[in-house]
């Protein structure tokens, strides 16, 4: 997984089930990438509110010397004065933990994914509007209901490799019943 985001620059996707270790993993990759490939730059963390202090909790658990910051506030005012002191001194920080509402990072991760795969929810259409180099986008249910809440994740991740719903329905035969070789294939 490090070679696919540090040398190719690609963004994958993480898609083991529930507590299989996605976030141990993901501390793993951001561990590699300070420590052992002395890459510069922050990794920033967008997840539920939900599980905000738990990723806290476990970077200082498993990752002591990454230095963590929790960005995130209920009050308007303070979440502006927080995004402020974030960026006046984010190079103090090696992993800025925030919740999807707070939101040019190296490394986006995105945990629990999967409420990402409706394009038109608010949360989706914000992380869309991120800059990153590279995404790692944790969830445990990459196909749950269709093909096409995948294409949703695929294109947030390749917005240019995977720019049209309909030719990827078309390119996997959603509801067809026949085989389409050529839209598989500009795919």
């Amino acid at each position: 997984m490090v070679d696919q985001i540090d040398r190719r620059g690609l963004s994958p996707i993480l898609g083991d089930e529930m507590g299989l270790g996605k976030t141990l993993q993901t501390i793993a990759v951001i561990a590699h990438l300070k420590f052992g490939l002395k890459q510069p730059g922050a990794s920033l963390v967008v997840c539920p509110l939900s599980v905000l202090s738990t990723w806290c909790a476990e970077l200082k658990r498993w990752c002591p010397s990454l230095r963590t910051i929790k960005l995130h506030s209920s009050d308007v005012a303070e979440r502006e004065r927080l995004k402020t002191q974030i960026g006046e001194t984010i190079g103090e920080y090696d992993v800025v933990v925030t919740t999807y509402e707070m939101v040019h990072w190296r490394l986006l991760v995105l945990d629990e994914g999967h409420v990402l795969k409706n394009v038109e929810t608010e949360i989706a259409q914000t992380v869309r509007k991120m800059h990153f180099v590279s995404a790692l986008l944790l969830t445990g249910t990459p196909l749950q209901n269709n093909l096409t809440e995948l294409w949703a994740l695929l294109n947030l991740l390749y917005p240019d490799t995977f720019p049209e719903a309909a030719v990827f329905d078309e390119g996997f035969n959603l509801g067809q019943g026949t085989d389409n070789a050529e839209a598989r294939n500009r795919l």
